[in-house]
């Protein structure tokens, strides 16, 4: 069984965003970088199927600049992924989830994978769009935010949380899966493991090596800007909580105009 897992390297959450005024472009060389956390529960299911048994090669599947090579080690080879491609070219830096679908299928499809995890989302856009367009251009089944997986033979049964209570979908293999938060623990890598990770075969490739001529964004970020100032507190003040309360709800009447 061939696996892919389909990852993203992003903006730690916890990076400051240094951005006084509105502008065309977000200064992004101070962040701190690490594995998307939804990806990581794609990881840890891929590399949970290898370890229960059988014949299982899990690849990590990636777009980024050179600086990726040290996420996808430490945090996929290390935990149990088996090899790596990394798809580094100028021309898809701010490339829209389209045109990284598009990439991600001519890399796919250079090999016959048998299941294909992505995250559920990236947490530096929330666009969640990725993984169900790789399914479509592919052609596949397509499970999203899955929280409890089995495999079968030649099929799969996933659970998925909906509004109110649980849905179990059973699909054929191959077949795209987006993974959430609930499906499994991802480990930590330990430090052997880390420094083995470099001695497994990591691929570089560019959108030519691929055969690919990248189309054009379908979407463009026109302005980055802070979020506007809060307005200033008012406070009310009354002797009784009633008054208040009264005093309260006539201001969000004909002040505020939101009851």
């Amino acid at each position: 069984m061939k696996i892919a897992v389909c990852v993203k390297q992003v903006p730690d959450s916890e990076t400051r965003i240094n951005l006084a005024a509105p502008a065309a472009v977000l200064d992004q060389s101070g962040f701190t970088r690490i594995l998307n956390p939804y990806d990581a529960y794609g990881v840890e299911e891929a590399v949970k199927i290898k370890e229960a048994g059988g014949e299982v090669e899990v690849t990590a599947i990636t777009i980024g600049p050179e600086t990726v090579k040290e996420t996808i080690k430490k945090d996929c080879l290390a935990v149990g992924c088996d090899k790596a491609v990394m798809i580094t070219d100028p021309v898809l830096d701010g490339a829209d989830e389209a045109t990284i679908a598009t990439v991600l299928v001519a890399a796919l499809k250079r090999d016959e994978f048998d299941l294909i995890l992505f995250g559920n989302k990236a947490i530096d856009d929330d666009s969640g769009q990725v993984g169900i367009l790789v399914a479509e251009k592919l052609g596949l089944p397509h499970i999203s935010a899955i929280t409890h997986l089995e495999i079968g033979e030649g099929s799969l049964t996933a659970h998925r949380e909906i509004e109110g209570g649980k849905e179990v979908v059973k699909a054929s293999l191959p077949a795209v899966l987006t993974c959430q938060k609930g499906l499994n623990e991802p480990r930590l890598p330990s430090l052997p493991n880390i420094m083995k990770a470099g001695m497994k075969p990591m691929e570089t490739v560019t959108c030519a090596d691929l055969g690919l001529e990248v189309p054009a964004n379908l979407v463009e970020i026109k302005l980055y800007s802070p979020p506007p100032a809060r307005a200033e507190c008012k406070l009310v003040e009354a002797e009784e909580p009633a008054q208040a309360a009264k005093e309260l709800a006539r201001l969000l009447n004909e002040e505020a105009k939101v009851i």
